[in-house]
């Protein structure tokens, strides 16, 4: 992994999520690496409209197509996996439990109005501000060897949106942690960050390893199709 050359991003397309629909879910390469399929979901989390895009590497067109090809799916299988693909004792553990997380000032006081219960107290801005610091969410952690490769507080986890795996039997694995950086990791514990990655989501490697893909937000409900080169 130290060794690992890895090129400059590039911009293949826009997704403007106004015009694709719904949240980005899916990311998987095509066979021969020239095309990557885009997947959406608009709607209730638990059945949501799924939409289907493919994109030209080379061009960057995207084309709205009918249905998940077979080779996305089985791409997005292999990806996805708890396992390491070709290494099934190297697996991701699932961690959960209430943490107190800090989601900003005033945003708890201004959720509730300040006002509290047990007297009709209202509390000071200090007050309402540590308040906020203190809430207890539910935070699940996708863990590979201590490791966390996705995070998801008060969320439903989904696998695969936040890590891919690499090629086949090399225990390495792409992800994207809380302050969106895109970092690679393996089994011997080398990690790296990939240089120009950012508010990066959607990890994805070709089956030979050679290119990484990634969804990168440029601004509001937008992100850029991004892919680096990978060599040795």
């Amino acid at each position: 992994m130290s060794a690992l050359k890895i090129g400059a991003p590039i911009a293949v397309a826009e997704l403007d999520l106004r015009k694709l629909k719904g949240n980005l879910r899916r990311i998987a390469w095509s066979p021969d690496a020239g095309t990557v399929y885009i997947q959406t979901a608009d709607g209730n989390p638990q059945s949501p409209k799924l939409r289907h895009y493919q994109v030209a590497v080379e061009g960057g067109t995207i084309l709205d197509i009918d249905a998940e090809p077979d080779w996305a799916e089985q791409y997005w299988s292999f990806k996805s996996d708890r396992a390491a693909p070709g290494i099934g004792s190297l697996m991701i553990d699932v961690e959960q439990k209430f943490e107190t997380v800090k989601i900003g000032t005033g945003s708890a006081g201004a959720a509730d109005g300040g006002d509290r219960a047990g007297g009709g107290t209202v509390m000071s801005s200090n007050n309402v501000d540590r308040e906020a610091q203190r809430q207890q969410q539910v935070v699940v952690r996708l863990k590979l060897l201590d490791e966390p490769v996705s995070e998801f507080v008060n969320e439903r986890p989904i696998p695969g949106l936040m890590f891919g795996w690499g090629p086949e039997k090399s225990g390495a694995i792409a992800y994207t942690d809380r302050d969106g950086r895109l970092i690679l990791f393996d089994q011997q514990r080398h990690r790296r960050t990939v240089g120009g990655a950012r508010d990066a989501l959607l990890p994805a490697w070709t089956m030979d390893g050679a290119r990484l893909a990634w969804a990168q937000k440029t601004g509001r409900r937008k992100y850029a199709l991004m892919y680096a080169t990978v060599g040795r």
